[in-house]
């Protein structure tokens, strides 16, 4: 795919645990706690300094931290990884994505001291932040935010688009100026539909407007139900592929130092996606995965695999090894 040598950004997960519980995020089941399949580790300082030398982040443009489970204020030893990436590049662009739903003053002031830009992710105002962002309260986001702008951080208001903040976009935006914010952004992460249960397996309420909102059938379906590649390329047609992150020259890294071309490509594919897409789509190159974790093995050799991905987009067809992430995500047309 590319040189170590060429490598120039970074999107890393420090933390594969998480205070909040979004209904639609893979490291639950629609809000319900639920390891389909998943590590749950934070990386600490000494194992991102062995992934890490000095010379390979004095080679970085940018360091991107947010993680497929995990949130990095759940990792005691942020600041100090943070801390570290900084003292090896003084010129290194590091972001953090995050719920911003813990930690005290010093940890936000901390951060904007190292010059982490960071990016709070507030789906909504007092009344529905919480509807998508289970388990956080939107006005210790909003403290945490004023901490950490006031300490001269730069702060990006992220805004996921839904229904149901439709008429408070408007106002989210006029108060993220008010407070501060450098930026906002209004996103869509196709996370718009589905129900709602807290840990009891309760319904608190839905998302859009779902097909099933009953748990123990949609329970049944995730644990019990067997997903092949047949299930998911019935819809789907083959198209050119444009790698994003070959074309960034990026890599993936995920808490426990595994090392993926993407994060869609770093759902855990060895163990993760029981009853849903990534069960058939994890299936195809699992078995290429090999010597990827960077605690155990060198940059170099971690990024060895990432041939048979190149490789596979020139296969024609999604059943001889097409990989239908690359073409679901990656597609030029």
């Amino acid at each position: 795919m590319y040189q170590i040598s060429e490598i120039k950004n970074v999107h890393l997960e420090i933390s594969s645990r998480c205070n909040a519980a979004c209904p639609l995020c893979p490291r639950n089941f629609y809000g319900y706690p639920y390891n389909d399949g998943y590590i749950e580790h934070d990386m600490t300082l000494t194992e991102a300094q062995t992934i890490f030398a000095p010379d390979f982040v004095k080679q970085l443009n940018s360091v991107y931290v947010n993680g497929n489970f995990g949130d990095a204020v759940m990792n005691s030893e942020t600041v100090d990884i943070m801390q570290y990436l900084r003292e090896c590049n003084k010129d290194l662009i590091i972001i953090i994505s995050t719920n911003a739903g813990a930690r005290d003053r010093n940890f936000w002031q901390n951060l904007a001291q190292l010059n982490v830009q960071v990016q709070f992710c507030i789906d909504g105002l007092e009344d529905t932040h919480s509807l998508y962002r289970q388990n956080t309260l939107y006005s210790t986001v909003i403290k945490n935010a004023q901490i950490f702008i006031e300490a001269g951080g730069t702060a990006t208001w992220k805004m996921i688009d839904f229904n149901h903040n439709l008429h408070q976009q408007a106002e989210a935006r006029l108060r993220s100026q008010e407070m501060g914010f450098k930026n906002f952004e209004l996103i869509d992460q196709g996370r718009n539909t589905g129900p709602v249960f807290n840990k009891n397996q309760q319904l608190v309420h839905v998302l859009g407007k779902p097909a099933v909102t009953e748990f123990k059938v949609l329970w049944k379906t995730r644990t019990q139900d067997e997903v092949l590649l047949e299930d998911i390329i019935n819809d789907r047609i083959e198209k050119p592929i444009s790698c994003q992150v070959q074309k960034q020259k990026s890599i993936y890294i995920s808490s426990t130092g595994d090392v993926f071309p993407c994060c869609f490509l770093g759902f855990s594919p060895k163990t993760y996606g029981h009853g849903v897409y990534h069960a058939a789509a994890n299936g195809q190159f699992r078995d290429h995965v090999q010597k990827n974790n960077a605690l155990e093995h060198s940059l170099t050799e971690c990024i060895q695999w990432f041939d048979h991905v190149v490789e596979s987009w020139n296969i024609p067809d999604f059943k001889q090894g097409r990989l239908i992430i690359c073409n679901d995500v990656c597609s030029s047309v």
